[in-house]
């Protein structure tokens, strides 16, 4: 089967980690994948299966007149690469890619999987997106949302959501050693509001002073930088916080942390926290969407605190620096809980998709 996919970038972002998973996944099925990005054309963050391929239009480029123009080729564009790679499906990811796929879908008849990768209830893609998408996502194929929640939202504009979590690439328990774990806290997003790690740094210093030993090491970059870093300066914690950048090596740093905390405002469906469980590492978690709630129990396999709730947050935090066998239990627990978002379920779902949708277009 021939799919084409589009999404805006292959960068570190979650949804370009879960279609770069999925793609790989895919193509080691015998599928003969394409995913087309219109980014200003980066390097792949994550590493992609030998047969996918990749075709990167650069329509977000070039001065402001030039990404204006870009801008109102998109469409036209789309409908032409769907046209040369004639695709059996085409599968968009993120709301506004959504719309553009769409409304460059219109008259090819084309199956069209459009997937949603964070809660409507608590994000909207602003004007004109919102309102295009209540409108024009009744001509997909299906909806994919990653909780039951979010299905019953956008029930509202499909007749077809269907709900597909997000896959991980599962760590062995023989790697999951408690005796090789350090006294650090990590989270892991871009460096924007919704992550909430100004609300991580506020909570992480009201405890700092009675556990020396545990400093907090927040991944990824964006445009809060320059705010937190004043907040850590502000804080006194120069020398106990760290924001190292991106890192290419999450798995190893899971593998060894105390403690993950994933301290959002809203999410989706949250890769990094399924990766931190399947790793082992004892994580603590905001409520921000009702998925978190399908991948977390509370004191069996991590803690539910909740959304924005800096009290709440910073005595989660020393439940978790305090409590040895707490942090074991959750250990132990984490990777048999994730067990089921496993990539090769996962892809099992989609595969099942895939053959339902062939068979209509048969059919008719």
């Amino acid at each position: 089967m021939r799919l084409t996919c589009f999404i805006y970038s292959l960068g570190p972002g979650g949804a370009e980690r879960v279609m770069s998973i999925l793609a790989g996944a895919w193509a080691s099925r015998g599928h003969r994948v394409t995913i087309v990005t219109y980014d200003e054309g980066s390097t792949a963050f994550y590493a992609l299966h030998p047969e996918v391929t990749v075709q990167k239009l650069r329509l977000s480029c070039g001065s402001i007149v030039r990404r204006a123009s870009n801008h109102f080729r998109r469409i036209p564009i789309f409908r032409r690469v769907i046209r040369e790679t004639r695709p059996d499906i085409v599968i968009s990811f993120i709301d506004r890619t959504n719309v553009l796929v769409l409304l460059a879908t219109i008259g090819l008849d084309v199956p069209v999987i459009v997937s949603e990768r964070i809660d409507p209830r608590r994000y909207s893609p602003g004007f004109p997106y919102n309102f295009l998408r209540r409108w024009f996502y009744r001509n997909a194929t299906a909806v994919i949302v990653q909780s039951v929640g979010q299905a019953d939202w956008f029930k509202q504009m499909s007749s077809r959501v269907v709900v597909i979590p997000n896959p991980v690439n599962a760590c062995s328990n023989d790697r999951n050693s408690q005796t090789e774990r350090t006294s650090i806290i990590i989270a892991v997003g871009r460096l924007t509001r919704q992550k909430g790690f100004d609300l991580l740094l506020t909570a992480f210093s009201k405890v700092r002073k009675e556990h020396p030993e545990w400093n907090l090491v927040i991944y990824g970059d964006g445009p809060k930088r320059p705010a937190l870093e004043r907040q850590i300066f502000e804080l006194k914690l120069n020398g106990r916080v760290q924001l190292p950048g991106l890192t290419t090596n999450l798995t190893a740093h899971l593998r060894t942390a105390g403690c993950f905390v994933l301290s959002s405002r809203f999410e989706g469906f949250p890769n990094v926290l399924i990766e931190a469980l399947a790793c082992g590492c004892p994580v603590v978690a905001t409520d921000c969407t009702d998925s978190i709630n399908e991948i977390v129990r509370h004191e069996w396999n991590g803690l539910l605190i909740p959304c924005e709730d800096v009290d709440s947050l910073s005595r989660a935090l020393e439940r978790i620096m305090e409590d040895v066998k707490l942090r074991g239990i959750f250990e132990a627990n984490g990777p048999d809980s994730v067990r089921k978002f496993d990539i090769d379920s996962i892809a099992d779902h989609w595969e099942k998709l895939f053959q339902e949708i062939a068979s209509e277009q048969f059919s008719n």
